[in-house]
């Protein structure tokens, strides 16, 4: 639930710095000293006297400079503060007079009582803001209440009653008497559970409850030195009175009093403090056993207990009452977070595995069967990304209301995780009634989504399984797993589609596992491998060595020799591609250092695909700069290979990252160039060094008159005219090469040549294509210049 905004005020001017207010409360400690050590004692009420007059000054300073957001609850405390003090002192003058004992004029007691229930109030709100309608503020004022009622019965019975009985005084007077220290009481119960449970951290408001606390203490010791119980220093009241002063004015002044209307939420959906309750019910019972331990009390005294007793009875029942709903209704919160999501309201996963778990109880008994569609939305990621994550998250709650308006009060229909949802039908009529079920879900994305002024085109993946609740291994995990495992079924045969289930799919999972499982272990035992293929020119004469390519293996201890294309999609879903490029890339570079040494290679260079996820990273540059400092290898003897479709979905990063690349000194090669984009003009957005031609436009030159034949031409003159070398892939045939020549390609590598070959054979390989010149290489710029023709 959002929180309420603060109350709007005017902007506060400049603020009061917090050493000024520690420096008032400073100041009322100093005079609190001076009114004990004063002489002659006379001089007390005159320093007292200025003690609450600077505070009060003070208290209205720190009002109009630090300008709290709500004035009305500090104006009225200063009110009560102001009353507080003048009742005081019309005590003192009644004292001067000589009117002593019960039968005195009311005249200070009216005004302290005065004081009192405002001081009362203006906490009570302070404590309440800025979240009027919250169920812990009238918690809070039903805790103070109590705790007043108890102190007003404790000080009667104590104090109070005992000097009167007997005694001739005026009833109202009697009753009054105990009501100023019981409203202290009270306002000090409410500072301490509602001001500092909000803003315990504040300052101001530990201020304020200090001075709650300390001028609670004066008023009832004033009590007890009032009605005679108890011979009470009037230094020790004065000292109490000026340092609770100087807490007001330091309340008042510090900065943080603008944030007694701020901090945090009450805790409404915390449970209930022990202590609080404990308190709430302890006072009306301690009442009820102090009648019952003396039957032999006066009337008076009698009726004071029975009512305080009632009262706080009342209050405490109405108080636990509410704690007890509030603890109901926040198990039952708890209970619907568990199995909803807080987004779209709809159920979660485990609300899916329990509706699937009671339908296939009820499918067992009824002869039927349970069917689980799970959806998942196609390239959602692209929503967040282009559109922002508010669009995508009304998106999810669009999509989940679509799919419960379809299936209505016959399915449950939950989200079951980020952008996937699990549609739980029951009853089904077989396969064919799942599969019409799932068709409905699918179409159920058909129509666009309008949202925020845009329309979206959304398309799932959408997965089914069925179950009958009679076959002793279907359950709720096992069903819902297996529409999960369709579903993925269903990505990767293309998206926007429904596939069913079947047993064979649970084989392919459980191998894809053992692929990642072991492949997560030939990183730690060193399994993986490197062949290389010769890269040679098609200049005239003989094929010339210009590099070499490397191609990854894997040598898998149950399978041999893995090529790169088995794995190495489980290697980016296990999260293990960003670190086998880096061992590729490393590898390579070590075993290219060792050939250029070898008279004739110098000029040998190596080329090495990298994946789109490898380029994703922002710290390529520095790896590579870094695998080039470690094994020394020239910059310009490393060729990377990116696909075309990589640096094309997006083409200012691409960009950013070739022209990074070639300032280290790097070449840079376009793989795969001519198949799917096959934008020619696309070439010159990059400043690559090689385009290599795709293997599907090589192939079909074995007809010397196949239509590919002119595009490979246009490559080439594409190429040529802004000095980029190309290379020609998968070449095996000679009429290939003899094609490539006349189109002026200028380098290639296949089968015709060679096939990749492990490292220890690359040397033995390089001879066998140039028997006679033997290590004859293109040498000077590592290749990347165009051969002598």
């Amino acid at each position: 639930m959002a929180r309420p905004a603060a109350p709007a005020s005017r902007p506060p001017g400049r603020l009061v710095p917090g050493r000024v207010a520690w420096g008032a409360l400073g100041g009322s400690a100093v005079l609190a000293v001076a009114t004990v050590a004063g002489d002659p004692p006379d001089l007390r009420p005159a320093l007292v006297a200025a003690g609450c007059v600077a505070a009060l000054v003070a208290m209205a300073v720190g009002i109009r400079r630090n300008a709290p957001p709500r004035r009305g609850p500090f104006e009225v405390l200063l009110i009560g503060a102001a009353a507080l003090a003048a009742g005081g002192f019309l005590r003192l003058a009644e004292h001067a007079q000589g009117v002593l004992g019960l039968r005195r004029p009311l005249a200070g007691d009216v005004v302290v009582l005065a004081g009192w229930v405002l001081v009362a109030f203006a906490v009570t709100v302070l404590a309440r803001a800025p979240y009027p309608n919250g169920r812990a503020n009238l918690d809070t004022v039903l805790d103070g209440a109590v705790a007043g009622v108890g102190a007003y019965a404790l000080l009667w019975l104590t104090v109070v009653g005992p000097a009167v009985f007997g005694r001739p005084a005026d009833g109202t007077e009697q009753a009054v008497l105990a009501v100023p220290p019981a409203l202290a009481i009270d306002a000090l119960a409410v500072a301490l559970v509602g001001i500092l449970a909000r803003a315990p951290r504040t300052p101001a408001a530990r201020a304020l409850t200090a001075a709650t606390a300390l001028l609670a203490a004066a008023s009832a010791l004033d009590l007890v030195a009032q009605v005679g119980r108890a011979a009470v220093p009037g230094a020790l009241l004065s000292v109490l009175d000026l340092v609770g002063a100087g807490c007001l004015a330091a309340a008042f002044l510090h900065p943080t009093v603008r944030r007694l209307f701020g901090g945090r939420p009450p805790a409404g959906e915390r449970p209930e403090p022990g202590v609080r309750l404990g308190v709430v019910v302890l006072v009306p019972a301690a009442l009820a056993v102090a009648g019952l331990a003396d039957p032999g009390r006066p009337g008076g005294a009698e009726a004071v207990l029975v009512g305080a007793a009632a009262l706080a009875g009342c209050l405490g029942a109405w108080r636990v009452g509410r704690a007890t709903r509030s603890a109901v209704l926040r198990e039952a919160r708890l209970a619907h977070q568990v199995t909803h999501d807080p987004l779209t309201g709809l159920g979660n996963r485990t609300a899916a595995e329990q509706a699937i778990t009671a339908a296939l109880g009820a499918a067992a008994r009824a002869g039927e069967q349970v069917a689980v569609v799970f959806l998942d939305l196609d390239r959602f990621k692209l929503v967040n990304e282009s559109h922002g994550y508010s669009v995508g998250d009304r998106l999810l709650v669009e999509v989940g209301e679509r799919l419960t308006r379809a299936f209505g009060r016959r399915a449950l229909v939950a989200r079951v995780g980020g952008d996937e949802f699990a549609v739980v039908v029951f009853p089904v009529h077989g396969p064919l009634g799942a599969a019409r079920e799932a068709e409905l879900a699918h179409g159920v994305l058909a129509a666009p989504f309008p949202l925020y002024g845009t329309e979206l085109a959304v398309s799932a993946s959408v997965g089914v399984a069925v179950g009958s609740g009679t076959e002793g291994d279907t359950d709720a995990e096992s069903l819902l797993r297996d529409a999960d495992t369709a579903m993925y079924q269903a990505k990767e045969s293309g998206r926007d589609m429904v596939v069913r289930f079947d047993p064979s799919m649970r084989d392919r999972i459980a191998d894809r596992l053992a692929l990642e499982h072991d492949l997560r272990q030939a990183v730690e035992r060193d399994e993986l491998r490197l062949a290389f293929q010769p890269i040679v020119t098609l200049g005239e004469g003989p094929p010339t060595v210009a590099g070499l390519e490397a191609l990854l293996r894997w040598e898998r201890p149950t399978r041999g020799l893995v090529p790169a294309s088995a794995f190495i999609e489980c290697a980016e879903a296990a999260g293990l591609l960003t670190e086998i490029g880096d061992w590729v890339v490393r590898e390579a570079a070590a075993r290219l250092v060792g050939w250029r040494e070898v008279p004739g290679a110098e000029g040998l260079f190596v080329s090495v695909n990298v994946s789109a996820l490898h380029l994703k990273s922002h710290t390529l540059l520095a790896r590579v700069r870094r695998v080039l400092a470690e094994t020394g290898l020239a910059p310009d003897a490393l060729c990377l290979e990116l696909a075309e479709s990589t640096l094309m979905d997006r083409p200012a990063d691409g960009v950013a990252l070739v022209v990074g690349l070639r300032e280290l000194g790097v070449r840079i090669a376009v793989d795969d160039f001519g198949h799917g984009y096959g934008s020619l003009a696309s070439l010159r957005q990059f400043p690559v060094d090689y385009v290599k031609i795709d293997r599907r436009l090589v192939e079909p030159l074995v007809d010397g008159d196949a239509p590919e034949a002119t595009l490979v031409a246009a490559i080439v003159a594409m190429a040529r005219a802004i000095d980029t070398v190309t290379v020609a892939e998968g070449v095996e045939h000679e009429r290939q090469e003899q094609v490539l020549r006349e189109l002026g390609c200028d380098l290639a590598q296949g089968f015709l040549y060679a096939r990749p070959v492990p490292d220890d054979e690359v040397v033995p390989t390089l001879r066998a294509i140039s028997p006679r010149q033997g290590l004859r290489l293109v040498t000077g710029d590592g290749g990347a210049g165009r051969p002598a023709r």
